[in-house]
């Protein structure tokens, strides 16, 4: 019995830039020292610096008293919002929720 293995179809997108003659030499070298071509250093770096960026503004650290403070909140029974609450939820979806 013989068995067919399929390959997965890989795509890719370009991403054309403008660089100083410097930046690029640096670039370039960097890429060399790690044994890597332009694409593969530029496309790894890239790729675990908008990892890095995005965690960073998606996470909310809080200090311990901040935290407690939080949880406390949270554990009250709720109450009908306020009026500022209503605005800051209507100016958050009017700004972030924007499609």
């Amino acid at each position: 019995m013989s068995m067919v293995l399929e390959k997965e179809k890989v795509t890719s997108s370009r991403l054309n830039v403008r660089l100083s003659p410097d930046v690029k030499a640096r670039i370039s070298r960097a890429a060399h020292i790690l044994g890597q071509d332009l694409t593969e250093f530029t496309s790894s770096t890239l790729g675990r610096y908008a990892d890095e960026i995005i965690d960073n503004n998606e996470q909310i650290l809080l200090s311990e008293s901040d935290y407690r403070f939080f949880i406390s909140e949270l554990e009250k029974p709720a109450t009908k919002p306020s009026e500022y609450s209503k605005r800051a939820t209507e100016d958050y979806c009017r700004i972030f929720k924007r499609n």
